[in-house]
Formats: structure tokens, sequence, C-alpha cells
């Protein structure tokens, strides 16, 4: 999350506001909304990126995190051994995901892929894509069921069987998937038709 204004109200108590929610592929994270009064932890320059390669992933570590500024050999360094899971590396979910019914009563999804390298540029043109191919597993859902799941290489329309008759909303779920054909992070939500 990030806030544009940040005012000091007291000592150690600030007013947020005119906020920019799920940055970085966290928008899965804000389904739930976080309470008044919650804890927020400022992200300063003071962190540092842990490298880990891919034969890493999924592996138990040994973290050692000293007081900044200081050697990992200091005795305040906190150890613990973690193991990492590969989400990081997950495609972010797709945003402003839309469906609209045609005349033909055909259901038109259609969503923009969100980059999680290299994206910030605010110039013309898609973000870069991050993986070796394009592809994404689009979920037709009815309650929790999954009615329908169809691999496409880009937004699609397709005829609504699954419910016998055009149905008035559509529960969907999208995500994109990453080289290995498993999913990333997904964006699931109703539309109402």
């Amino acid at each position: 999350m990030q806030a544009r204004d940040c005012v000091l109200v007291r000592n150690n108590e600030y007013d947020f506001s005119n906020f920019l929610r799920g940055c970085l592929g966290s928008a899965h994270a804000m389904q739930a909304p976080h309470p008044v009064g919650a804890r927020v932890v400022v992200l300063s320059d003071q962190l540092t990126r842990m490298e880990v390669g891919a034969h890493a992933w999924r592996e138990a570590l040994q973290v050692i995190a000293p007081p900044y500024g200081l050697l990992p050999t200091d005795a305040r360094a906190a150890v613990q051994a973690v193991t990492l899971p590969h989400a990081a590396a997950r495609p972010w979910a797709p945003a402003h995901v839309r469906a609209a019914r045609a005349a033909s009563g055909d259901v038109a999804v259609s969503w923009v892929r969100c980059a999680r390298t290299g994206g910030d540029s605010w110039g013309p043109g898609d973000v870069p894509l991050g993986e070796t191919s394009e592809a994404y597993q689009l979920d037709i859902l009815s309650g929790t069921a999954v009615k329908r799941s169809v691999t496409v290489t880009c937004p699609a329309a397709d005829q609504i069987a699954d419910f016998g008759a055009p149905p008035a909303s559509l529960h969907i779920r999208v995500a994109q998937l990453e080289s290995g054909g498993a999913p990333g992070l997904n964006t699931k939500l109703t539309i109402t038709l």
C-alpha cells in the first residue's frame, strides 16, 4: 500500500489519505480490509533484497540479519532457518478484469497483464512480459466449483454453455501461467453481465 498524503497528527500517529493499494503484486492481499488502527510497517532503504537462486527455492536456508550497518558475525544478529516458497517468482495477478455480453450472447472477458519486473515504464504499449510465453488460466466458477478451466493466450470471448442459459453474473478467476505452466497469483471476482 502507498499513500500520497501522510500527515503527522501527534507523536507516532499519522493520517494517511489517497491510497494506492495492491502495489508490487500484492493485490491478492487486499481482499480483506485491514481494521482501523492496524499496525503499519514502513519499508525504507535500510532493507535489502535477498537474492535467492532457483536451486534454493523450497530449501531450508539459514538467514542471518544483523542490525543495520553491522556484520553478520555480530552477536546481536538474528539467526533463523527459513524455507522460501517460489511465490516471489510467480507472475502477478492480472488487473482490470472485465466481462461484457455481446449481442450474440457471448461473454468477452478481458484483463491487463501485470509485470513482475520492469513494469514501471509510463510509455505507450504493454508492460514487459517477464515470461518466455504468455498464457493464462481462466476458470469459470459456480460458487467454489470450477465449471470450466481453459488456457488462453489472450483475453477471451466464449459462449457460456456451462449454465444452460446465460447467467446474470459470472464468477471468474484468471491467472497468468509461468513458463512451467503453473498458475501465478490470480484475480477472482463476480461480474454482473
